[in-house]
């Protein structure tokens, strides 16, 4: 018998659920494993995933060897492709699964790329002692399925969604009917400037005050940094960077929502974002925060596969 499972592979972290409670999240990292010196007994073995015979750093374990992933030819990626699957298996466990999959895509790619995807996820895959068939894979666009997952919508009116994830933001209005929402298509779409844009702000500023280089998700769950033996308090960095970022935001929307914006009943923000821009969030309607956010879009994607 099939289980669903729903994956929610964004460009900070990737998110898993299943129709069986079991769910995963972990840093949306991974790169082959390098060729380094052999430490035998001593190596961190636990973090090495095996996917169809070749090998993988995954999550935090590939921090200092992974490099950004998911270009605008995610269908394609076999980085991405792996981390997707890899995270099937964490959800699924150990054994031989049967899986209906979920997964999503921003907005703006979703058209050109949906189908790509879905086939090259179906079919077997081994990840270490998970062995999937995954039977069907169906892409939904992101953004839809976080507001799919809203509890509360009015029985009628226009909603807004914005959808903060780490590279891209989506973003929807909706006409709700009887209680359910119709997208209107004129006012979706993908921003680029996602949460990357503030931790590539803040790894500007920490370089030219300290002299050292940072990558961008070193700062995305750390208070702190050492440079030069010295620890740098990263809060000042983060403020400064989220609240330009959020005005940024706020001011394309102004622009794609023109002549709507005022209009809507309500603005729900969500993605991995939203917690921290959601402070800085002016110029709009008062948004409101949807509970477990970082979640949206996989509970959405769950609950239409299996509604």
């Amino acid at each position: 018998m099939s289980q669903s499972i729903a994956i929610d592979a964004g460009h900070g972290y990737t998110k898993g659920l299943s129709t069986r409670g079991t769910r995963t999240v972990f840093p949306s990292l991974i790169a082959p494993t390098p060729a380094g010196v052999d430490l035998g007994r001593f190596a961190a073995r636990e973090a090495v995933v095996t996917l169809d015979g070749e090998k993988y750093l995954v999550g935090d374990a590939a921090r200092l060897s992974a490099t950004s992933l998911f270009t605008h030819e995610k269908a394609t990626d076999r980085l991405t492709i792996a981390l997707t699957k890899i995270a099937v298996a964490q959800v699924a466990g150990p054994g031989y699964h049967m899986v209906n999959l979920g997964v999503g895509l921003p907005l703006s790619w979703y058209a050109s790329q949906k189908d790509a995807l879905a086939k090259i996820l179906t079919g077997p895959a081994d990840v270490d002692d998970s062995h999937l068939m995954i039977e069907s894979a169906t892409v939904f666009p992101q953004g839809i399925g976080a507001l799919v997952s809203v509890g509360d919508l009015p029985w009628s009116g226009l909603v807004g969604l914005v959808d903060i994830g780490y590279r891209t933001v989506d973003y929807l209005v909706a006409e709700v009917r009887d209680g359910l929402p119709q997208p209107l298509t004129q006012y979706a779409g993908t921003y680029s400037g996602g949460m990357h844009v503030a931790f590539q702000a803040m790894s500007q500023a920490v370089e030219q005050q300290t002299h050292v280089r940072f990558e961008p998700h070193e700062f995305t769950d750390r208070e702190t940094v050492t440079a030069h033996g010295e620890t740098v308090d990263l809060e000042p960095f983060r403020r400064s960077a989220f609240e330009a970022l959020a005005g940024d935001l706020s001011r394309h929307l102004d622009t794609s929502w023109d002549g709507i914006a005022d209009k809507l009943d309500r603005l729900y923000l969500a993605g991995g974002g939203a917690v921290a821009l959601y402070p800085y969030f002016t110029g709009l309607a008062a948004p409101t925060l949807l509970p477990d956010s970082q979640w949206a879009n996989a509970q959405g994607f769950l609950s239409l596969l299996d509604p």
